[in-house]
């Protein structure tokens, strides 16, 4: 009976870790382990589409597949988290694309007042290093701080640059994964 309840304790401890380990990071689902459970899809212009892939991940079972027609923009919205005013946040993604256009994959935080729909009047974003191109799975990351009057969070993962809907060029079909999202206090 005492080793029973000895490999109870031991399996609740290991447990116990994996939640704290898990919760080290403030973006529900950022590793799309449960599918895009949370996450907003939008098209800024067509044709673009997102879906859960399980092929080629960074970490874990799944990743998030972005594809875009030529000149097409898309991007993928978070789910909220609370964020301290004034605290800085380390912002880390890891990303792999096909035929992106130059400066056209990253993330974005946004900072909002409450809910988001209210943004916040101090700074509205921060981004992370850009890429674009071909390449293989790299970490782009940033140290952001939320503004004074932060008080919720939510990241986007960019397919589109910021030349404006219009000006946005590429030379074909592109697609960008992006996998492992997290946002931890900064140290």
């Amino acid at each position: 009976m005492r080793s029973l309840i000895a490999i109870l304790g031991v399996a609740a401890l290991v447990a116990g870790m994996a939640v704290i380990a898990q919760e080290g990071n403030m973006v529900p689902n950022g590793d799309f382990e449960k599918g895009d459970e949370g996450w907003l899809f939008d098209v800024i212009v067509a044709p673009s589409e997102a879906s859960i892939c399980t092929e080629d991940v960074h970490g874990g079972s799944n990743s998030y597949l972005i594809k875009n027609g030529k000149d097409a923009r898309g991007f993928a919205r978070s789910p909220a988290f609370e964020v301290e005013p004034g605290k800085s946040y380390r912002l880390s993604v890891w990303a792999k694309a096909e035929g992106a256009a130059e400066d056209m994959v990253y993330a974005r935080v946004h900072w909002w007042k409450g809910l988001p729909g209210i943004a916040s009047e101090e700074k509205i974003k921060d981004d992370t290093e850009h890429a674009g191109g071909t390449f293989d799975w790299q970490e782009l990351a940033a140290t952001v701080t939320a503004p004074g009057d932060a008080k919720m969070a939510t990241v986007r993962l960019e397919t589109n640059g910021d030349t404006g809907v219009l000006n946005t060029e590429t030379e074909g079909e592109f697609w960008v994964r992006f996998d492992d999202l997290s946002v931890t206090p900064a140290q």
